[in-house]
């Protein structure tokens, strides 16, 4: 098994399994995931399996209780519309200010995560890449305070881009397509158009979630 265009660990396989049927809603918000029976249900040991749960916890599918251990997080559209609103407002401005220290180096390293992206195969790399993609935009603010909340914002949104994208896999297309939309209107000094493609993205991903919550989970 690969992941993206090359073979996969056993943890990025534990990641992969298990992201995947938490997305589908195979296993359910609030279920606790248990080592041993990862580990014998997947034929692994248990090393990989806690290097798995990591990920997943930093990647917001699960959270850790002290008394129960690994529980899986909800996905709802109440946070979901939250984290894309704040994302909304704010992103414009950062987006503004960083395009104050306008340098190719900040396009040429969209350019290549971008051609990462559309050479990744699976949902979870893909999200990953998507918001290493947009920090790009606003990588000279990053001692800033809105740099920190918006990067806050962007690192909770990665489940519901997985889910965007498992649930509606025309959006990989779409975003693609509008990801270099958004190079395009970078590398033209555009910052009027860069703002505008930057929020219909965020909002169309937004609409894709509503249907995909309301209809899915």
């Amino acid at each position: 098994m690969v992941y993206g265009s090359r073979p996969m660990t056993t943890a990025e396989f534990i990641v992969h399994s298990l992201s995947q049927d938490i997305l589908k809603g195979k296993i359910k918000s609030g279920e606790r995931l248990r080592q041993n029976e990862i580990s014998k249900r997947l034929g692994v040991s248990s090393t990989p399996v806690r290097e798995a749960l990591k990920v997943l916890t930093a990647e917001g599918l699960i959270s850790f209780d002290p008394y129960k251990g690994a529980i899986v997080k909800g996905l709802c559209y109440e946070d979901a519309k939250e984290i894309y609103d704040l994302r909304i407002l704010l992103e414009p401005k950062l987006i503004a200010d960083g395009f104050k220290n306008y340098d190719e180096k900040y396009l040429q390293k969209a350019t290549e995560i971008q051609q990462s992206i559309e050479a990744c195969e699976d949902v979870n790399e893909w999200a990953i890449l998507n918001a290493q993609f947009h920090r790009c935009f606003w990588q000279s603010e990053m001692d800033g305070r809105t740099f920190a909340i918006v990067e806050n914002l962007i690192s909770a949104a990665i489940p519901y881009v997985s889910l965007s994208l498992l649930y509606k896999n025309s959006h990989i297309q779409s975003s693609n397509e509008e990801h270099r939309a958004i190079l395009k209107a970078y590398e033209d000094k555009n910052l009027e158009e860069l703002i505008k493609l930057s929020v219909e993205h965020t909002d169309q991903t937004k609409n894709i979630l509503e249907e995909a919550i309301n209809n899915s989970l």
